[in-house]
């Protein structure tokens, strides 16, 4: 049986994985000559050039000019080879860090659906948290308005290089939250654990769902207050408010659906025993359309 020592283009295209076309085109601007010409015009590579082939498919993936693999190809030494390599080998890592954040994002916004289409709208629960690590922005009080101060919390963020596809959530100081003032303060966020600089403490929260943009937004945090204070509890920290689907998942921004709660005081054992056990603290029927959507009277607890 001879031995094989050359390679059709095809042969040498599957495996490189660089179509024909490309092999050709490398070709005829010197980049990847074949080594043999067949009398009848065809081009035939040797397993020698089998490396090269892979280091030039891999450069290109890494968006490397042509002109770039090429002069290093006509003056390649070690010496050069160990300085490409390093380059290439920090902007690999840096890909791979981008990878890593996209799959974060979509796991995000993935728990945020599934949470919301397991809540029912109007419901106040009580639910235990984990520490969640979060890039908070400052306020803005320049900003003349939400969505003025969305984009400067946008911008900041961007600014320190956190990945603006991370969800977006807002905070209210727990001295705004108690102030009883026609408006409350509030700081943006981002669930962007990798580039946090703030934590959302652990801890019971009382949880409140549901549709749009929260037009009594003030109203339900203040809702919220009842329920905890009605369970001779106290407010144990900042609130805060996230949207579980937003116009990723939503076409219509009337039916966003989302999440406030504040963080409350940990109840004796037989206390806590009974809550994690109790029906939700609301009236199904109505849910968040109205002040009556809710049982102020302490509810069927």
């Amino acid at each position: 049986m001879s031995q094989k020592k050359q390679l059709s283009i095809l042969e040498f295209s599957r495996l490189t994985g660089i179509t024909r076309d490309n092999l050709r085109f490398y070709d005829r601007i010197g980049l990847l000559k074949p080594e043999i010409r067949g009398k009848n015009g065809y081009r035939y590579y040797t397993r020698h050039q089998l490396g090269s082939a892979y280091l030039i498919g891999s450069l290109r993936l890494l968006g490397v000019g042509i002109e770039d693999i090429r002069r290093y190809s006509a003056d390649r030494t070690p010496e050069e080879m160990l300085v490409l390599f390093a380059e290439q080998e920090m902007r690999i890592q840096a890909e791979i860090e981008k990878l890593h954040e996209t799959s974060e994002i979509m796991k995000l916004y993935a728990d945020m659906a599934r949470e919301a289409l397991c809540r029912g709208e109007g419901e106040i629960l009580v639910e235990e948290r984990k520490r969640e690590r979060i890039f908070l922005c400052p306020s803005f009080p320049a900003a003349r308005d939400e969505e003025e101060a969305e984009i400067l919390a946008y911008e900041y963020a961007g600014s320190h290089g956190v990945n603006l596809g991370y969800p977006m959530g807002v905070m209210i100081p727990q001295k705004s939250l108690l102030s009883c003032t026609e408006s409350f303060e509030y700081q943006y966020y981002l669930k962007a654990a990798r580039r946090g600089n703030a934590w959302k403490p652990a801890g019971l929260y009382a949880s409140i769902y549901g549709k749009s943009e929260f037009q009594d937004t003030q109203g339900i945090y203040l809702r919220l207050l009842d329920f905890i204070r009605e369970q001779g509890m106290e407010v144990a920290g900042n609130a805060y408010g996230e949207y579980l689907l937003d116009d990723l998942a939503i076409q219509a921004p009337a039916q966003y659906y989302g999440r406030l709660e504040i963080p409350k005081q940990s109840e004796p054992l037989f206390f806590l025993q009974a809550a994690l056990t109790t029906q939700p603290y609301f009236n199904s029927k109505k849910g968040l359309s109205g002040n009556d959507g809710f049982n102020k009277g302490g509810g069927d607890r």
